[in-house]
């Protein structure tokens, strides 16, 4: 019986963390979406986005604060996670905590191609070393591949929260309208991601299919950090019984 409230006050812990973590990825997104990403780039016009960006480099330059502080926050959720649901399956829970893995790597990447355009726009030497249309076409290109960038990332998210939220279905850690919730707005991300990538054209239209995944999470970061791990789903919470290998079976 010890052993289970001390189990059940670890996992509460690491679930209210999750629950913090969670809300940090919303505000820092939404700080880097809304307050720089909207003032500086103009779809289309590369032109004026060179210029504002040249003229506000640290506003740009806090944006890819921001974004660092997202993925990482990015890690240490994906970790809370697994530490919360290896008891429920390790082995999936790795997966999932290996594709969130993989979309932090992506972010970073993204955030890279930020500090390349910063420094093309507010070098002198690389000013002068250009044309305008020339230098304008490279901010261009950098910039749209940070948008497909982040389109590779929300990718690995969505199959890692798929299988963390169908861990969170099996174990009631949360309700399971909520893991529900997660798994078809994660599922609708997954293919509008690839959607985007294929037909680039759709993709304010894809965009759309993003607020579901946002409600999810503010209401899982909102849930998981006033409730925790209620005692009476832990041991509920059996684990997912491996698969026998064939000789084993086989000598049964």
């Amino acid at each position: 019986m010890p052993d289970t409230a001390a189990a059940q006050r670890s996992l509460d812990r690491y679930a209210r963390l999750a629950g913090l973590l969670y809300l940090t990825i919303i505000v820092t997104s939404i700080l880097s979406l809304l307050v720089v990403e909207a003032r500086l780039v103009v779809e289309g016009d590369w032109s004026t986005t060179t210029q504002r960006i040249a003229a506000d480099q640290t506003l740009f330059r806090a944006g890819l604060v921001y974004e660092m502080v997202m993925f990482a926050s990015v890690i240490a959720l994906a970790w809370a996670l697994f530490v919360i649901l290896r008891g429920v399956d390790r082995n999936r829970a790795l997966l999932a905590l290996l594709w969130r893995m993989a979309e932090a790597v992506v972010g970073a990447v993204t955030v890279l191609l930020g500090v390349l355009v910063v420094l093309l726009v507010g070098s002198q030497d690389a000013r002068a070393a250009f044309e305008p249309a020339q230098l304008h076409a490279l901010v261009e290109v950098l910039l749209t591949a940070r948008a497909i960038g982040f389109d590779v990332a929300v990718f690995f998210l969505s199959l890692g929260t798929i299988v963390y939220c169908r861990l969170l279905y099996i174990s009631r850690y949360v309700p399971r309208p909520l893991a529900g919730l997660g798994i078809v707005a994660f599922m609708i991300m997954l293919v509008g991601t690839a959607v985007s990538l294929l037909l680039p054209q759709s993709k304010d239209l894809t965009m759309i299919g993003w607020a579901p995944g946002i409600l999810f999470e503010a209401a899982i970061g909102v849930w998981l950090l006033l409730k925790g791990i209620p005692a009476a789903t832990v041991g509920r919470a059996a684990p997912v019984a491996a698969p026998r290998p064939a000789a084993e079976s086989a000598s049964r």
